[in-house]
């Protein structure tokens, strides 16, 4: 794949929509206004068809502003990535909660517009927050670069991010331990393989550099935490002890040796040139950060963040949804033809990706370098672990601080409970309650509020989780995989889902 420098870009003004019951709320640059009514919401909506239309939560409101019949959807595994209006050019899509923070939508405007105008001034158009994360960083490369290599290969090296909890328990004198900014970090810290090619399976797997490996790997039993994820089945992964088969990164194989494990490959694929894309992006992305006010901040580290997923994109999975009612209760789902997206061969840089921030959260959250020993964690997710403070005496051997890429304490905490991962709440000490509420819950999709209804709902034996767009992780175990569960224990045991929060259909 030839990936090019942006070149034209068009700008558009900016509107803020908040749906309402035939009603809408409108904030653009001629400021604050409300309407009410089919005919005058329809008019209101058709009015700013130029712009680019944002929304800071959920797409859903929509269909009640007008009528269910009169919309379709964009959908992505089951997920609305947005909304047009039949009529009109309408596209309407959302901010993800990036700025729920700020107390008033007017405030929220600033800050997206905010975030707009520094995007022109790199030379890209305001859009959805993927759309915009691509082109920034195309903004960024002076001349063509090429990308490719066998993307079936690749994808069988594509895991999302460790997770771990241990559900229906509760702790004292906890912290929480992160890598700032893990992932555009880990982009611009060394170099990516451009084109590969298959190499001796004798090569030796160089962590520093961007290779695959298929191999098979022996965990012992007697560790504490499995060093690789298996692929169970479609969007499902967990860490396993025992034999064990797969293609993985160099970077993560060199690290199941490091903690004890034996690697055997049988095919290994190394990089025929190798690029760095990644380092005047980050630089941008890290001055755009200060640039902004706080509130517009985390706008643009969503940006960020949203790049590495889109190397790993197919065309799979994609439908739209029309309504037969206008009050959104008949939905009818139109699969979309699998199409090939020009990032089926690009996979092998979001495994990359993924693989650094892994590799990092095994060998130093929870061995080696930031203990002697494997550390108790109480909860793994992804880029950060919650452990006891005492293990904070451990971390003297490494610096800490707030800079991109460097282990921090976010949050302490004197009270701990865990439902399950990615839902948990905390209290964080003798003025917790006093100077504000009493439990600080945590729930990763959703906000506070959500967050607390949702950790009173769900029993303590609440094992997985997932948030949209990544794998669910299976509790860690031996080595299995879906084809030998037998479909009673798969249907009854291991695998009973629920979708939190408001959904499409």
């Amino acid at each position: 794949m030839i990936i090019k420098p942006i070149s034209r870009v068009r700008h558009k003004p900016v509107a803020l929509v908040l749906p309402g019951f035939k009603a809408v709320r409108i904030i653009t640059d001629e400021g604050e206004k409300t309407y009410r009514g089919l005919t005058p919401t329809y008019r209101a909506l058709k009015a700013i068809e130029n712009h680019a239309v944002y929304t800071p939560g959920s797409l859903k409101g929509f269909i009640h502003t007008v009528g269910a019949e009169s919309w379709t959807a964009d959908v992505w595994r089951g997920h609305a990535t947005s909304m047009s209006l039949d009529g009109t050019n309408l596209r309407v899509t959302s901010l993800r909660r990036t700025l729920d923070d700020l107390p008033t939508p007017m405030e929220q405007y600033l800050a997206l517009s905010e975030v707009v105008l520094w995007g022109r001034d790199q030379g890209i158009s305001a859009g959805s927050i993927s759309s915009m994360a691509w082109a920034l960083w195309r903004s960024t490369l002076s001349t063509p670069i090429d990308m490719a290599f066998d993307g079936k290969v690749a994808r069988k090296a594509f895991y999302g991010g460790r997770q771990e909890a241990r559900s229906g328990q509760a702790f004292t004198d906890m912290v929480t331990l992160d890598i700032a900014s893990a992932y555009p970090y880990e982009m611009a810290a060394r170099p990516y393989a451009g084109v590969m090619r298959e190499v001796s399976r004798l090569t030796t797997l160089d962590p520093e550099r961007a290779g695959l490996a298929k191999a098979t790997i022996k965990v012992p039993t007697t560790l504490k935490y499995a060093p690789l994820p298996v692929r169970i089945d479609i969007d499902m992964i967990q860490w396993q002890f025992g034999t064990i088969e797969g293609v993985y990164t160099w970077a993560e194989l060199d690290a199941a040796k490091q903690i004890g494990c034996t690697v055997e490959v049988s095919r290994c694929w190394a990089p025929l040139t190798e690029l760095e894309p990644f380092t005047a992006w980050w630089e941008v992305v890290r001055a755009g950060r200060e640039l902004v006010s706080p509130g517009a901040s985390k706008l643009v580290k969503a940006i960020s963040n949203s790049l590495w997923g889109m190397f790993g994109m197919t065309g799979d999975d994609r439908s739209v949804v029309r309504w037969a009612d206008n009050a959104g209760n008949k939905a009818e789902i139109v699969s979309r033809d699998t199409r090939k997206m020009p990032q089926a061969n690009t996979v092998h840089i979001a495994a990359e990706t993924t693989s650094r921030v892994r590799r990092r959260m095994l060998l130093e959250g929870l061995y080696g370098h930031l203990s002697n020993d494997s550390v108790e964690a109480a909860h793994v997710d992804t880029d950060g672990l919650i452990v006891p403070a005492r293990s904070l005496d451990r971390l003297t051997s490494r610096p800490m601080g707030d800079g991109p890429g460097q282990w921090r304490v976010k949050n302490t905490m004197s009270v701990l409970e865990v439902n399950g991962p990615q839902l948990y709440r905390y209290n964080c000490g003798p003025r917790c309650g006093v100077d504000h509420n009493g439990w600080h819950y945590v729930a990763a999709g959703v906000g506070d509020k959500a967050a607390a209804e949702l950790f009173k709902r769900l029993p303590y034996r609440f094992t997985s989780s997932a948030v949209f767009g990544r794998d669910i992780v299976l509790p860690a175990g031996p080595a299995q995989s879906k084809r030998n569960i037998p479909q009673s224990r798969w249907d009854a045991q291991l695998v009973q889902s629920a979708v939190f929060g408001e959904s499409l259909i």
